[in-house]
């Protein structure tokens, strides 16, 4: 015989048949359930993740335009999900539960090469390549269980036993790098799940859309406001009865007043300088949308001139007589019973030297002056007192203030994003926008109790000119609010809605290597399986007998262990039917327990 030629034992035949080879069946379909099992899930699990991921990603749209962008959501290094977060990493984490379960099925698929190699070197008699009986029961323990516990046997053999040990042929070290290499592909999936789980994170998210219909939220005139060509004109939003200029309507005291449903009169800062301007009252409703839109400001700047116009020696219980250096003279009220008042002049321009602008059209910037008493019997602080352009009232006290004003009217072009103003673009307004506002004011002083009001908080301040600042943002405050009635809504210039949602901010580095993972156990399977059905039928049989099942048969089941059999089941007897030995303990001579076959 050569010597790579295999003898068959054969169950004895039947009387008049002739005696044929059997052999273990099996080995396709044990394969192919350990390649399922080491490909299809972790297909699967990576497909459902991926889907999941490219299904429901969000990115964010354009802007309409830039003037409306904010910081984008365009970090390259996630993805933004609009799934739950714990949705995505629950199904992350299939992978991670099937991982260990793989090992096992990776140990099935190289148990056939195993058993090609130890028949191999059987047939060769190649001793250096086959294992000794303790590495036999260590390379027994990895198949049986695939676990890592069986592959630390293995390694505390290898390094304790350096010296007494013998050396390990092919068939152990492929079989202990094959479950090394499953085990810390394994950990690999696991690591790469437990990052994915610890990145991936629910944020707000923020998207934009082009709105479908433009909201009126910028403001003109009307077309009989376009041309004002003085100050005392009644064409807009007074009438002239025979008891004095009066407003048209209610509106312009309702924003006033802050209680109109159209308009509000609201503040805006850029650096030093303070603006008053109109918006539409639709905003607090109107607030996921960003827009940009024409609108009318007023800035006013102040300046105290109380040491010029009045002297404080002469102050008096009556009042406080004043005489600017400009068309500006009278006396400031103190007297008992008297309330907090102003006084005011307007100018045609920055001399002061005409304050008759009844039937002219003024400038813009336009001028006027203001003498203030306020906080009647309740006397200015020390640091007032102090300040050169405060006077103290007498016989109770009051603070008494004059102030010379310019007020520049603007037209403005805004844009406000999630709230807040990006943009403010002022340009000054015509002389008819001056005439309207210097005009309706001086002519209806609707607007007088706000100034009065707005000077007497700032009357508790501590110097002049934080009162002047004062009264100058409450003076455009409240001159655009008067003025109001003029103004009619105007289309938005651009706008665009902002949907804010919560998603899954899932990073791409822990997610690739979560995928990587998983196709590398993938990968494993592949190779294994092919590896594996290219073994010969003989490596079937011996891959059969390299378990449990087959040794214990081997222990006990002489008369069947030597004989072909087309499965492990059918080495026993008892699986025929017959009467079987029991397996027992007896004591050896020596004194020693041992696994015996006890007859029945």
């Amino acid at each position: 015989m050569g010597e790579n030629t295999i003898v068959y034992s054969a169950v004895e035949p039947e009387p008049g048949q002739a005696q044929r080879t059997t052999r273990i069946h099996g080995r396709v379909k044990e394969i192919s359930i350990a390649f399922a099992v080491m490909t299809v899930p972790m297909l699967a699990f990576s497909a459902a993740l991926v889907g999941l991921v490219f299904y429901f990603r969000v990115t964010q749209n354009a802007f309409v335009s830039e003037d409306l962008a904010f910081d984008p959501q365009r970090d390259a290094s996630v993805f933004f999900v609009d799934i739950s977060a714990t949705t995505l990493i629950t199904v992350a984490s299939w992978s991670s539960t099937a991982a260990p379960i793989l090992v096992g099925f990776a140990v099935t698929l190289v148990s056939y090469p195993i058993a090609s190699r130890i028949l191999s070197a059987s047939v060769k008699q190649d001793q250096r390549q086959l294992p000794t009986p303790f590495e036999f029961s260590l390379l027994l323990k990895m198949l049986s269980s695939g676990s890592p516990s069986a592959l630390w046997n293995w390694v505390e053999y290898s390094f304790s036993w350096r010296g007494r040990r013998a050396r390990q042929g092919s068939a152990i070290k492929t079989l202990t790098c094959i479950l090394t290499l499953a085990v810390l592909l394994s950990t690999f999936v696991l690591a790469a799940d437990t990052w994915l789980h610890f990145t991936t994170k629910t944020v707000p998210f923020t998207q934009v859309q082009t709105t479908s219909d433009t909201p009126e939220l910028g403001f003109g005139v009307y077309d009989n406001c376009t041309d004002v060509d003085r100050t005392y004109s009644m064409i807009c939003n007074m009438n002239n009865p025979a008891s004095g200029a009066t407003l048209m309507g209610n509106g312009p005291v309702e924003v006033l007043s802050n209680v109109s449903d159209s308009m509000l009169v609201r503040t805006h800062s850029t650096g030093d300088d303070q603006y008053a301007y109109v918006v539409s009252a639709k905003l607090p409703q109107m607030a996921s949308v960003d827009y940009s839109a024409s609108s009318y400001a007023v800035q006013t700047q102040c300046t105290p001139v109380t040491s010029s116009c009045m002297d404080a020696e002469g102050a008096y219980g009556l009042g406080v007589p004043f005489h600017c250096p400009f068309q500006f003279q009278g006396i400031a009220d103190t007297s008992v019973g008297s309330a907090n008042s102003v006084k005011m002049a307007y100018f045609t321009d920055s001399s002061g030297n005409n304050n008759d602008t009844s039937l002219v059209s003024v400038g813009n910037p336009y001028y006027h002056a203001t003498v203030a008493v306020v906080n009647m019997r309740n006397g200015p602080s020390s640091a007032l007192v102090s300040d050169p352009q405060i006077v103290k009232g007498v016989h109770g006290g009051s603070t008494i203030i004059a102030l010379f004003c310019t007020s520049t009217v603007y037209d403005l072009e805004y844009t406000s994003v999630n709230g807040s103003i990006t943009r403010f673009v002022t340009s000054p307004s015509n002389t008819s926008m001056a005439n309207i506002l210097q005009g309706t004011q001086r002519l209806t002083e609707a607007g007088d109790a706000n100034l009065v009001q707005a000077a007497s908080v700032a009357g508790l301040g501590d110097s002049a000119q934080a009162i002047s600042d004062q009264f100058a943002l409450s003076y455009s405050q409240t001159a655009l609010a008067v003025a109001s009635g003029a103004f009619e809504p105007r289309l938005a210039l651009e706008a665009q809605s902002r949907e804010n949602m919560l998603v899954a901010r899932v990073p791409k580095a822990p997610l690739t290597c979560l995928l990587v993972a998983n196709v590398s156990l993938v990968v494993l399977g592949i190779i294994l399986a092919i590896v594996a059905i290219s073994c010969s039928h003989d490596a079937n049989e011996v891959q059969a007998r390299l378990g449990i099942p087959a040794l214990v048969a081997t222990l006990f089941e002489e008369a069947r262990i030597r004989a072909p059999v087309q499965k492990v089941d059918d080495m026993f007897e008892e699986s025929r039917g017959q009467q079987s030995a029991r397996v027992g303990f007896v004591r050896s001579h020596h004194g020693a327990w041992v696994l015996s076959r006890i007859p029945s």
